[in-house]
C-alpha cells in the first residue's frame, strides 16, 4: 500500500478507500476522527500511521484473516467486536465478506497525555492488544455514545468528547494489561470440534505444504498461541503431527500397492521420495521400501 498518506484519517479521506466512506465525524480538542466505512469483500491493508486506530464492527458477513503485526489470524468478526492497530504498524487484511465498521482514529498525543510515557501501554500497543480481536460492554457503550453525541450540536460536545476519549484510552491500558484470553490457561485448551476440524483439515490436505499459521487459521488463534494450545492438548507441535500423519498415510499406501515410491511421497506432503526416506529411517528404523517388503510379507 502507499505510505503517502500522513494519517489514517489522509488515507479514508483521499486514499483508495475513499469511496467506502459514508459518514465521518470529528470531535473533541485533539480531535477523535471517526469514519464509517461499509466495504465489500477484498484486500483491506492499511499502511502504517501515527495514531492508534480502534475498529468497531457493526457488522460483518464472512470471515476475515488479518495481522496488526503480532501474526496471522482468522476470526469471523460480529457486532460488537473491537480490533486495534497500533501506531507505526501496517496492516493486512483479507475479508471474504462485506463489512460495517466505524474507525476512531485515537491521536497518539493523547494516548501519551493520558498514560504517559512510563506507564504500559504508552507505546499504543496496549500490552499486544492488537494480536487478536476482543469486546468489552463498555467500550462499546462509550464509543458508541462518542459517535452519537458528536451529532447532537451539544455546546459541550467538545467536553464530552475530550472526557470519552481519555476514558477510552484508559479502559484500553486496563484491557491491554490484564491476561489476554489466548494466553489464559482455559484458551491453551482447543475445543474438541476445532480438533476435529483441524485434524480433517490435515488428512485432507496431506498432498499440500501445511504450515502452523495454516491450522492456527482454523482455530482462530495467532500462530504463537495455536502451538502453545495444540501442544497442551495432544502433546505434540503442530509440526510434529503432521509429519506424524504423513507417515502414517505413507505406511497406508506402502502397504496397499505397488505404487511408485515418489508418487507416495508426493502424495503425503514429503518433499521428495529421499526426504520420506529420510524421516522413515529417522522414525520406524526401516526405508520405505523396506517397509513395504516387511508388511506385506
Amino acid at each position: 500500500m502507499s505510505s503517502k498518506y500522513a494519517n489514517h484519517s489522509d488515507f479514508l479521506s483521499r486514499g483508495p478507500y475513499a469511496q467506502f466512506v459514508v459518514k465521518k465525524k470529528s470531535a473533541g480538542h485533539y480531535p477523535v476522527r471517526m469514519f464509517r466505512t461499509v466495504q465489500p469483500a477484498g484486500d483491506f491493508s492499511d499502511p502504517a500511521q501515527p495514531d492508534v486506530l480502534l475498529y468497531k464492527i457493526l457488522r460483518s458477513e464472512a470471515r476475515t484473516v488479518r495481522d496488526h503485526g503480532a501474526g496471522r489470524v482468522c476470526h469471523r468478526f460480529r457486532r460488537g467486536d473491537f480490533d486495534l492497530q497500533g501506531p507505526g504498524i501496517a496492516n493486512e487484511v483479507e475479508a471474504e465478506g462485506s463489512h460495517d465498521i466505524i474507525d476512531f482514529v485515537l491521536p497518539i498525543e493523547a494516548v501519551r497525555d493520558v498514560l504517559g510515557d512510563s506507564l504500559p501501554g504508552s507505546n499504543g500497543d496496549f500490552g499486544r492488544l492488537h494480536a487478536a480481536p476482543f469486546r468489552d460492554a463498555f467500550l462499546e457503550q462509550l464509543c458508541m455514545k462518542l459517535w452519537r453525541e458528536s451529532d447532537t450540536g451539544n455546546p459541550n460536545g467538545h467536553l464530552f468528547a475530550e472526557g470519552a476519549l481519555i476514558s477510552i484510552i484508559a479502559l484500553l491500558s486496563k484491557l491491554g494489561n490484564q491476561a489476554s484470553p489466548a494466553d489464559s490457561k482455559a484458551a491453551r485448551v482447543l475445543a474438541p470440534r476445532v480438533l476435529e476440524v483441524i485434524e480433517d483439515f490435515v488428512e485432507t490436505n496431506l498432498d499440500r505444504n501445511l504450515s502452523n499459521a495454516d491450522l492456527a487459521c482454523l482455530a482462530n488463534l495467532p500462530p504463537l498461541h495455536f502451538a502453545r494450545a495444540f501442544k497442551a492438548d495432544t502433546n505434540h507441535t503442530p509440526h510434529q503431527y503432521v509429519l506424524s500423519r504423513r507417515i502414517a498415510r505413507a505406511q497406508e499406501l506402502l502397504a496397499a500397492g505397488n505404487m511408485p515410491l515418489s508418487d507416495i511421497a508426493y502424495a503425503c506432503g514429503f518433499a521428495s521420495q529421499s526426504h520420506m526416506t529420510d524421516v522413515f529411517r529417522q522414525k520406524l528404523g526401516v526405508s520405505p521400501g523396506r517397509y513395504r517388503k516387511e508388511v506385506r510379507g
